[in-house]
């Protein structure tokens, strides 16, 4: 519950904003913007606890409704009617929350484990404990949370933790063990839209992103009548605030739901412990009219080394948005202190739309009469989906200790007028520093100003880090549905990254034998015959004449009709050191 006194603070807070503002001497003629705050946010904050029970989901500032109105990529492929990671990897075990709000940390761990046993094949069990206990905002580590909190925890580099250094206490706040040490770094956390209500297709960006990536967490509101015990399933009609955060696993077109006004639903792994729903799990109706609009997933962990040290202003994260509406453009710099020689070798950053370009440069030293001078490197990214990324440097830069370096990101963010990432107080919410000569911004790009003119508290959600220079691993796999019937289609489609050199073939293999004429990144079998099973390998070759295959992938074919429910899909990814990756070497032509 928010007191009036409350309400009224976060009143002066937002006029305080707008009055700072327009009233500040600055170089720009353009006034600096802030962006609307998430009216699920802004309905929480002025509640005075009336409606929904907070089962540990807080809606963040950040309003991402505009991913669903812009529309991200539709699916460039059909998508299989049911589909569940159960049937293909050993999901882990179902966990309780208990009476502590932190279903957000236990949806962000489930993800996290899961991307680890998908595509690395490694199996974690991750502190929920250690992330509520540490997310750093103003309410307890129990009063609940967010994926932006998740995303502020995992990019500041505070974990994740392993759960035995940290285990859970539903009761008191416990600190880790003497010595504990995050396991991953987070190298991505993309956000999802469903595109439309229950609308066909209208999910597909979801689903692409379970079926290609792995699980992604959501938010909802739960209710307890909407849930029908002996389906497992869940319905919501209303419109109280969101107040819980699941996992999706997966989806089934066909499932009816009491009360939804159409069939099919999302596979959701819960945080109650295994007396609820399925053995843990439920469904929830595409026509829920809160659940599943946005999801996130958190990917491409990689192990601590060989990053050495991050550089940041913003360990909140991400908490608004500002620029110069209604130009999608705007420049914006953080200045750091190199604390010994080191190779710079990443960029971190958010961004708030989908196919978002950012033009990057690092500079040697800080702002000059606030102008940046003297480049060091210079390239250019696009960015398929909104959130935040980690960017690699085409080639590591030497930063000698004590030395000023400036990273100076130039954002455009399609049909998004607030393309600057910062962070900021909001009274309740946040409470954050910040200080002159840290963070600058741009309309133009030629004449920058200090942010800490327009915010003395708050930063540029820009960061850098330093370590050692490997080459990416790289990975050949087949994607596709293990078990099929006679007489449907099928399609194994390729996923392919850092291959050195420049790729130059394809060559598909059924049973050790070449499939006649098939070279290219796909097997499509328009009518599948009880000859079609086998084992297939995809050979992915590269202009120095080296050759990568991927595992083996088992394709079941079953009679038509004969098909057991739970059919699903399978990956299989190899990388380059794991000592299953076979590579060759094919022998030049005379």
């Amino acid at each position: 519950m928010v007191s009036k006194q409350h309400d009224r603070y976060y009143s002066i807070f937002c006029t305080a904003i707008l009055i700072g503002l327009l009233s500040g001497a600055s170089l720009l003629a353009q006034t600096l913007e802030t962006a609307p705050f998430n009216p699920a946010f802004t309905a929480q904050q002025q509640s005075k606890g009336d409606g929904a029970r907070n089962y540990g989901y807080v809606p963040g500032p950040v309003d991402w409704s505009h991913l669903c109105e812009l529309g991200a990529e539709k699916a460039d492929s059909v998508y299989p009617e049911r589909f569940d990671w159960r049937d293909t990897i050993t999901l882990t075990p179902i966990k309780d929350q208990g009476i502590c709000g932190a279903c957000w940390a236990f949806s962000t761990c489930a993800a996290l484990e899961a991307w680890c046993q998908i595509h690395l094949g490694e199996s974690w069990d991750f502190s929920e404990n250690h992330m509520k206990n540490t997310h750093g905002f103003l309410w307890d580590a129990c009063a609940g949370g967010n994926d932006s909190l998740a995303m502020a925890y995992l990019s500041r580099w505070s974990g994740p933790l392993k759960e035995s250094d940290d285990p859970y206490n539903q009761h008191a706040i416990t600190g880790p063990v003497p010595g504990a040490a995050p396991q991953k770094r987070l190298g991505e956390a993309t956000l999802y839209a469903d595109l439309q209500n229950g609308a066909p297709n209208g999910q597909d960006p979801i689903k692409a992103a379970v079926m290609n990536r792995g699980p992604v967490i959501t938010p909802m509101t739960w209710m307890n009548n909407a849930f029908d015990v002996s389906s497992a399933s869940y319905y919501y009609n209303g419109s109280e605030v969101l107040n819980h955060m699941v996992t999706i696993v997966g989806w089934d077109n066909n499932k009816t739901v009491v009360g939804a006004p159409g069939k099919g639903a999302w596979i959701c792994k819960n945080s109650w412990g295994t007396l609820f729903g399925d053995h843990g799990y439920f469904f929830i109706s595409y026509y829920d009219h809160q659940a599943c609009k946005i999801a996130t997933g958190f990917y491409e962990l990689t192990e601590v080394y060989p990053w050495e040290r991050i550089y940041q202003y913003d360990p909140l994260g991400h908490v608004s948005s500002q620029g110069f509406p209604p130009s999608t453009v705007v420049y914006a710099a953080n200045v750091f202190q190199a604390e010994a020689t080191e190779s710079l070798v990443s960029v971190g950053t958010y961004v708030l739309s989908n196919n978002a370009n950012l033009e990057i440069i690092i500079y040697d030293g800080g702002a000059v009469n606030y102008q940046f001078s003297n480049p060091l490197l210079s390239f250019s990214v696009s960015l398929e989906h909104a959130g935040y990324h980690v960017i690699a440097l085409p080639e590591p830069l030497t930063i000698e200790e004590d030395a000023y370096f400036t990273v100076r990101i130039r954002y455009e963010t399609p049909g998004m007028g607030y393309p600057i990432p910062v962070e900021i107080s909001i009274p309740g919410f946040s409470q954050t520093t910040g200080g002159p000569a840290q963070s600058y911004f741009s309309p133009d790009g030629v004449t920058y100003e200090d942010y800490s003119a327009y915010m003395p508290d708050g930063n540029i959600c820009i960061k850098a880090m330093t370590g050692h220079v490997t080459p990416p691993s790289p990975v050949v796999s087949i994607l596709g549905s293990p078990r099929t019937t006679t007489g449907t289609r099928i399609e194994l489609k390729s996923l392919v990254q850092n291959i050195p050199g420049t790729i130059t073939g394809y060559v598909w293999v059924k049973d050790g034998v070449p499939i006649p004429g098939e070279h290219g990144t796909s097997y499509v079998i328009l009518s599948v015959d009880l000859s079609d099973a086998g084992v297939y390998q995809l050979q992915v070759m590269n202009d120095n004449d080296q050759v990568y295959s991927s595992t083996p992938f088992i394709l079941e074919v079953l009679p038509e009709d004969a098909m057991p429910l739970g059919s699903g899909i399978i990956v299989g990814i190899l990388a380059l050191g794991t000592g299953a990756f076979m590579l060759s070497r094919r022998r030049r032509k005379a």
